[in-house]
């Protein structure tokens, strides 16, 4: 069965990675399938019934999605034999991603990885095409069905060898400034710009079309337009923070000697004795002086509001486990990485099987706000 995690749900994992829908995905997933059932098939295709194309629809939805995620781990699959480290890919309204832990380490391993998704793209779209070919003159929407996905993946490796990041094409590009100049950074930053243009100008190409009566395609392109900008903007501030952290050591921001709650307390009594007196958003749980977990206000307000007088902290905490400690050697980017994974706000510091510590995405944001402030202009810019 599918389980929930915050934002997304996580469907299991394929070759070792997770694979995971953000909510999101069901909005296009509902605009894909509507738009083919009760549009393009009817139009294309007509004299059928309407359940005929709804069936041809559901299946050419979900096989266009199966081409996004086989195109997303591809990227993953290249990724992890390169030492990259890919552990989870997120389909979202405008497609997919595939979690690179770090940036790539050479200029040449960020090449074959951006290059691996539109090759894929381009080989499903041979491989629907020769279905095409072999089908049976009669299966007139399978073989609909089939001609549209060759198609769709075409478009979907054109559309990704677009030179903006962080789009494929944007990265291969990056990959080539990189490689020419060794500097990573401004690589970025050039390749960001063009990013950002290439959102602004299909925002401007989707203005057109809703002047020229294309509503719904326009706004759509303006929508695609804007996701591209702020992901290229996002994506170039995501390295800037992540080389600004990789240097520093959980150590040196860690919170030495934390407060701590007992695992026996209840819960009630650590809502009103240190969430509501302290004002911290968690706190490490122990129990006869070592540590049992983390209690922070997302596992509170799971806990019923009539039960929290009788349920004890070690029944609602996160137990202690590899997601939420880390070592004071690990670096404050592997920490921020970790918290990301387990979708949690601060980290137990553990040495030798003791608790010396408590790091927070807070504290880390102060940190990067302070070294910011004290950076030279370019880099504040």
């Amino acid at each position: 069965m599918p389980s929930e995690r915050r934002g997304s749900i996580e469907l299991g994992k394929i070759a070792g990675i997770e694979i995971a829908l953000d909510y999101s995905w069901l909005i296009v997933f509902g605009l894909v399938l509507w738009s083919l059932s009760a549009g393009y098939f009817p139009h294309r295709y007509p004299g059928y019934g309407w359940a005929a194309y709804w069936i041809v629809g559901l299946a050419a939805t979900l096989l266009f999605f199966a081409s996004v995620l086989t195109h997303e781990l591809s990227h993953a699959t290249v990724g992890n034999r390169l030492g990259e480290d890919v552990k989870r890919i997120t389909l979202f309204i405008f497609g997919g991603m595939a979690h690179l832990s770090h940036e790539p380490r050479s200029a040449g391993d960020e090449f074959k990885i951006a290059l691996a998704g539109p090759l894929m793209s381009l080989m499903l779209a041979a491989a629907f095409w020769l279905v095409h070919i072999a089908l049976p003159q009669s299966w007139v929407l399978w073989d609909a069905v089939v001609s549209y996905l060759a198609f769709i993946n075409v478009a979907l490796a054109l559309f990704n060898l677009l030179p903006g990041f962080p789009l494929d094409g944007g990265r291969l590009f990056r990959a080539i400034l990189w490689w020419r100049s060794g500097d990573l950074r401004k690589a970025t930053a050039r390749a960001a710009d063009w990013g950002r243009g290439l959102g602004y100008g299909l925002m401007g190409l989707g203005a057109l079309q809703v002047f020229a009566g294309s509503l719904v395609g326009g706004m759509w392109l303006i929508f695609i337009g804007l996701f591209v900008r702020n992901a290229a903007t996002g994506s170039y501030q995501t390295m800037l923070v992540d080389d600004m952290l990789s240097h520093a050591r959980v150590r040196d921001i860690m919170v030495r000697e934390p407060v701590t709650i007992e695992a026996e307390l209840s819960v009630a009594e650590a809502v009103e004795n240190y969430f509501l007196k302290l004002g911290f958003g968690g706190f490490p749980v122990i129990s006869d002086g070592r540590a049992m977990g983390v209690l922070s206000l997302g596992e509170v307000r799971h806990c019923p509001a009539g039960e929290r007088r009788q349920r004890r902290v070690r029944e609602v905490m996160h137990p202690l486990d590899r997601a939420v400690e880390i070592t004071p050697e690990a670096t404050i980017a592997d920490a921020l990485r970790q918290m990301a994974d387990a979708d949690a706000g601060r980290l137990l510091v553990i040495e030798q099987d003791r608790l010396v510590g408590l790091i927070t995405r807070s504290g880390i944001a102060r940190l990067v706000q302070m070294r910011t402030q004290l950076a030279e202009p370019e880099t504040r810019a």
